[in-house]
């Protein structure tokens, strides 16, 4: 089970990459318009999912550890398939993927369980949350 520090450093590593891309996109590659628009379309979802690794840590540090570290691998797989075979994409053109061409929406299908996951710890902690604060003693 990954830990609350170890979400927050995959994170700002994954930050660190998206920024670093998105500068190469827009400063060192020379993409055509159809490849510039699936160049950000990655680099947006790479940097969302990076913000929600972070909300994996906050479920992570809160309780719900199954279901932090559950969305945390879906995010963190959904960001390699998905916005990793649009950068690919858009640099080497289309077809480029060949046989591969299946990553881009399982890595989309990846993402949207990592949300649910994500969601269904966000309710499970808030019951959790609720009941340890009916049980406290005064």
């Amino acid at each position: 089970m990954m830990h609350t520090r170890i979400y927050i450093a995959a994170a700002g590593l994954n930050g660190f990459v998206a920024t670093g891309l998105a500068a190469l996109g827009t400063h060192a590659f020379k993409l055509d318009t159809s490849g510039a628009e699936l160049f950000a379309q990655a680099s947006e979802f790479h940097f969302i999912h990076t913000l929600a690794l972070i909300g994996c840590a906050a479920l992570n540090h809160w309780g719900s550890h199954r279901w932090g570290a559950r969305s945390a691998v879906f995010f963190l797989v959904g960001i390699l398939a998905f916005s990793g075979s649009l950068y690919y994409r858009a640099i080497l053109g289309p077809g480029s993927l060949g046989g591969f061409h299946w990553l881009t929406p399982l890595g989309g299908l990846s993402l949207m369980i990592g949300w649910l996951s994500f969601a269904y710890g966000g309710y499970k902690l808030r019951r959790h949350t609720h009941m340890q604060t009916e049980h406290k003693p005064d």
